[in-house]
């Protein structure tokens, strides 16, 4: 017996080895074995571990095999729990779904210490939050207490999860908003762009949620993370759609967006002009030229955006440029667009 286990042990040291140095030369069934044996000791299942997950950093077809054998170890002492979630983390970027069946086995693993393994945990749950976010809505009260702990990482991972509920269950998330506000002004840019995600998924049901964040949203369209700005426009967009006038003060800053090569911060900050301008037309004269001009975006999102600003401002001074787009943009859909602003300017 002794013999054997020195000799698994000692076969798991070599495989972690080759899963370093040539990872798609590692025999998946030896692996599989040594992981799958209840008997051999934590240090020799860690050592195989460690061997899957560079495997599984190197391999894409790596998953389901392991899932069940890895949850066991979950809840085998003297074994680290943190490495086992590291590996599963990784299968769950090739199968998520595999990884999926053990979702409470994971979950269970987070608390408000802040520890490795809740680290692990969450930094796993981030890969499988948005193949499946209904399965994670009753994580939201804990997520939500992550928040406030000091581990930038596990903030992180779980303001991730909870943006991923958000954009599937609003109304779940709805009651942090408070949270997510304060969020958006974090310096951590992941941390403030996935607030701003997840607010903004909220504020798209619910438009007047974030109606006392505009000024704030208004100076985050000036950031210098591409992403945050163009959430932070996005917002200004949604709250636009049904409170305009909570907007109206900021059109300076949306047309400021438009000189940005950003085609989601240009499409953004053109929808949320377009929303103030249906209500109150004179707040946005001045972005008029500045539309014109994204007539030329390169983007065909920006220039299909531009067209239905145009259109909807009545911008009689646009139709030179609007017949040229209907005409000759290579994209169909703005054509039919310009076509549209054309009629409705007419």
């Amino acid at each position: 017996m002794a013999d054997f286990s020195e000799d698994i042990a000692e076969r798991a040291t070599d495989l972690q080895q080759l899963a370093i140095t040539n990872p798609s030369e590692v025999p998946l069934d030896e692996l599989h074995e040594i992981i799958s044996t209840p008997t051999v000791s934590p240090n020799t299942h860690g050592g195989a571990i460690v061997a899957l997950l560079n495997v599984a950093r190197a391999r894409d077809d790596i998953g389901s095999a392991f899932v069940d054998d890895l949850d066991r170890l979950l809840n085998r002492p003297s074994l680290n729990d943190a490495l086992v979630l590291r590996c599963l983390r990784q299968l769950a970027v090739n199968d998520p779904t595999a990884v999926l069946r053990i979702q409470d086995g994971i979950t269970n693993r987070i608390t408000l210490d802040d520890s490795e393994t809740t680290q692990a945990a969450t930094g796993c749950c981030v890969e499988l939050a948005s193949t499946d976010p209904q399965t994670f809505v009753d994580q939201v009260p804990m997520l939500s207490a992550l928040l406030d702990i000091e581990d930038e990482t596990i903030r992180t991972n779980a303001i991730y999860i909870l943006s991923q509920i958000a954009h599937e269950y609003p109304e779940e998330v709805k009651p942090i908003v408070p949270q997510l506000v304060a969020g958006i002004t974090e310096r951590d840019q992941s941390y403030q762009t996935n607030a701003l995600s997840a607010l903004g998924a909220i504020t798209s049901a619910y438009p007047a949620t974030a109606k006392s964040t505009t000024e704030i949203l208004a100076e985050l369209t000036s950031a210098s993370a591409l992403k945050v700005r163009a959430n932070a426009a996005a917002l200004l967009a949604d709250i636009a759609k049904e409170h305009p006038d909570a907007v109206e003060d900021h059109v300076p800053a949306l047309i400021e967006c438009f000189h940005s090569d950003d085609e989601f911060l240009c499409g953004n900050a053109a929808s949320a002009v377009l929303h103030v301008g249906v209500h109150n037309r004179s707040a946005v004269e001045e972005a008029i030229p500045a539309l014109i001009e994204l007539l030329d975006d390169p983007s065909p999102v920006v220039r299909r955006n531009a067209c239905k600003a145009l259109g909807q401002l009545d911008a009689t001074v646009a139709l030179v440029q609007l017949r040229s787009v209907a005409e000759s943009d290579p994209d169909e859909k703005v054509r039919k667009l310009a076509s549209w602003a054309i009629d409705g300017i007419s």
